[in-house]
């Protein structure tokens, strides 16, 4: 952790090589550990990117009873991202993610959606949806294995998965598409079925407030092609979205848990605390936030089963046991 809290570039494209050389070894001499979690992987949708992973538990379930259910979306910019990024980790990331949860009881499902070029505004939104949606669908609770109705899958261990106590939690641009798709109706209709599944959000340094962002900005051709101009960019961002959502709408939201790294780039802190505002002044509540301290904006995840820099995560599973009590 002392490289990456000493570096002193925030821009995200600056630390991903210095964090890439700081993890990559520890995550590699807890390959054995991460593996040793079991998952399967299943096909969601029609295409290529409509894959998911999931991860099965090797602790009983925090609550006691039934296994919860947490989605990890990851980020990569609207056009880069993996569920098991290959080669410089060993295909360790995001594994070590869910492995780390499903250590601690919960049955992780990672998926991947689709990526500019191949997709615009809110495409990706509407995958993570279809992989929520195919899951409460096919997750076997009869049986009480936790897999997928199939006769080639087998059981790695007796659980049952709770299908109403679902947690969505997304890095970077994989918390954008999870805000596009709970404050978007045209995404998630204000009455589907998997509102009143969701009970918690956990997003981690997404771009709430894109109104900063200009043509002249390196990023700017990715977003360009994924949402076609400016105007539709500022206009359906987390931060005007919320802003558009109806009050009882509002009333009915899951849990929102904010995390960001203590060294995010400062327009992204700049936008976490404008939602953060944003939200207290429409519903007199002051979000959970967790800031993982010495970690940038590439470095949380990255940390997970590494035993250096997991602190924020022990942080969210006690935000998450909390949301989950009676």
């Amino acid at each position: 952790m002392d490289i990456i809290a000493q570096w002193k570039d925030k821009d995200i494209a600056s630390v991903i090589d210095p964090t890439v050389t700081a993890f990559a070894p520890l995550l590699k001499a807890k390959k054995a550990f991460i593996k040793e979690v079991p998952f399967k992987t299943f096909q969601y949708g029609s295409l290529d990117r409509h894959q998911l992973d999931i991860y099965y538990p090797l602790a009983p379930p925090p609550s006691g009873s039934n296994s919860p259910i947490l989605f990890f979306v990851y980020g990569g910019g609207l056009n880069t991202g993996d569920r098991r990024i290959s080669p410089k980790t060993f295909g360790l990331v995001y594994s070590c993610v869910a492995a780390y949860f499903a250590r601690r009881g919960y049955l992780v499902i990672i998926p991947d959606y689709r990526l500019v070029p191949n997709v615009t505004y809110p495409g990706p939104a509407e995958d993570v949806r279809d992989a929520i949606r195919w899951a409460v669908q096919n997750l076997d609770v009869q049986k009480g294995n936790g897999h997928p109705n199939s006769s080639e899958t087998t059981t790695p261990g007796l659980l049952i998965p709770d299908l109403n106590n679902i947690f969505l939690m997304g890095h970077s641009a994989g918390a954008l598409h999870i805000a596009t798709m709970m404050f978007e109706q045209n995404v998630l209709p204000w009455d589907d079925d998997i509102r009143q599944r969701v009970k918690g959000l956990i997003l981690q340094g997404p771009p709430y407030d894109l109104s900063q962002m200009t043509t002249e900005w390196s990023t700017w051709a990715i977003h360009a092609q994924y949402w076609g101009n400016l105007e539709i960019m500022k206009a359906n961002d987390p931060i005007n979205l919320y802003r558009r959502l109806p009050g009882g709408v509002v009333d009915k939201l899951p849990r929102l848990l904010m995390v960001q790294g203590e060294n995010e780039p400062d327009w992204l802190a700049y936008a976490g605390d404008r939602f953060h505002e944003v939200v207290r002044e429409r519903t007199g509540i002051s979000l959970d936030r967790i800031i993982a301290k010495g970690h940038n904006h590439i470095s949380v995840n990255w940390a997970l089963n590494t035993g250096v820099g997991e602190e924020w995560a022990e942080e969210t599973l006690a935000w998450l046991a909390k949301v989950q009590k009676p």
